[in-house]
C-alpha cells in the first residue's frame, strides 16, 4: 500500500520556462538582434528619405518602423517580460532628476570633445546644408523635431545601446568593457565624424547612468535633456554650425567643474542603487 501511495503522488508544480531573452537567448543572438535593429532603423530612414526627403520625419519613421515595431512583434510573439528584458523598470523621481542633471553636467565636457573632433575633421558641407534646409520653420515642424529628436529617437537608442548592447557585453566582460564598447558604437553609428568624440563622450555618460541605475528610463531622461539642449542651441543659432570657437580659460574651468559634478552625481546614483559600494556598512566594526 505504501508503494502504491508513492506511485500516485502528484509531482510538484513547475512554473513554465522563463521566456526572457536573457534566460533563453545566447549573447551572440542578442547582439545579432541589436545589429538588426540598428540596420532596420537606418534602412527605414533611407527609404522614407528617398521617397519624400526631409529629415525629422524619416528619422521618426525609422524609429517607429525599424525599432519599436520589431520589438513589439518580438515581445508579443514570444511573450517576453518587456520591462525586465529591456531594462524598462520604473525609476524614482529623485533618480530621474539626477539623471537629467547628469546631462547638464556633461554639456561642457562633451562640447569640448565635439570641438576637438571638428578641429580634426571639419563638418561635411552637405550635412551642414541638409541641416540648414530642414530647420523647423513653424509650429508643426517644431513639434515634429521635438517628438523625433527629444522623445522618440533617444528612447529607441537607449533600448538598443543600453538595454541590449551594454547589458549583453556587461554580462560576459563586465561594466567597463560594456561602457567602452557601447559608447564607441553609439558614436560611430551616428555617422558624424566631426562630432565623434562628443558623441562617444555622451555615450559614456549614458553608460554610467545605466550602470548606476539599471534603468533605461533614467538613460532616456539624460538623453532627452542632452538632445533638447542641442536642438535648442541649433534653433537659437538658426543653423547647424561647423565653426570651432577658440577655447578660453573660462571654458576649461567650466569643464573641470562640470566633470567634478558628473562624478558626484554618478556616485550619488550608484549609492542609491548599491549603498554598500559607496559607504561602509554601519554593522561592520
Amino acid at each position: 500500500m505504501g508503494a502504491m501511495n508513492h506511485q500516485l503522488e502528484i509531482p510538484p508544480y513547475r512554473p513554465p520556462t522563463d521566456p526572457s531573452l536573457w534566460a533563453t537567448w545566447s549573447t551572440g543572438r542578442i547582439l545579432g538582434l541589436t545589429v538588426m535593429l540598428m540596420i532596420g532603423d537606418f534602412a527605414v530612414q533611407i527609404v522614407f528619405y528617398a521617397l519624400g526627403g526631409g529629415l525629422f520625419l524619416p528619422v521618426l519613421l525609422g524609429t517607429l518602423g525599424g525599432v519599436f515595431a520589431p520589438l513589439y512583434l518580438l515581445s508579443r510573439n514570444l511573450g517576453l517580460p518587456v520591462a525586465r528584458d529591456f531594462s524598462l523598470r520604473g525609476a524614482s523621481p529623485v533618480v530621474l532628476v539626477a539623471a537629467g542633471l547628469m546631462a547638464l553636467a556633461a554639456l561642457a565636457p562633451t562640447s569640448l570633445l565635439a570641438q576637438l573632433s571638428l578641429r580634426l575633421h571639419p563638418a561635411d558641407p552637405t550635412w551642414v546644408a541638409l541641416m540648414a534646409e530642414n530647420m523647423p520653420t513653424g509650429g508643426l515642424d517644431l513639434g515634429l523635431a521635438i517628438l523625433t529628436v527629444v522623445v522618440a529617437a533617444p528612447l529607441a537608442e537607449e533600448v538598443i545601446f543600453r538595454g541590449l548592447l551594454h547589458r549583453a557585453i556587461s554580462r560576459h566582460w563586465g561594466p567597463w568593457a560594456a561602457a567602452i564598447v557601447s559608447s564607441l558604437v553609439f558614436g560611430i553609428v551616428h555617422g558624424q565624424p566631426w562630432y565623434l568624440f562628443g558623441l562617444i563622450g555622451i555615450g559614456f555618460v549614458l553608460a554610467v547612468v545605466y550602470e548606476a541605475t539599471g534603468s533605461v528610463w533614467a538613460c532616456w531622461v539624460t538623453h532627452m535633456v542632452h538632445n533638447g539642449i542641442s536642438l535648442g542651441m541649433m534653433l537659437w543659432n538658426n543653423e547647424a554650425t561647423d565653426e570651432v570657437a577658440p577655447l578660453t580659460v573660462t571654458d576649461w574651468l567650466i569643464t573641470a567643474g562640470s566633470l567634478v559634478f558628473l562624478v558626484l552625481l554618478g556616485r550619488y546614483l550608484l549609492q542609491m542603487r548599491h549603498p554598500g559600494r559607496t559607504r561602509k556598512n554601519p554593522d561592520q566594526t
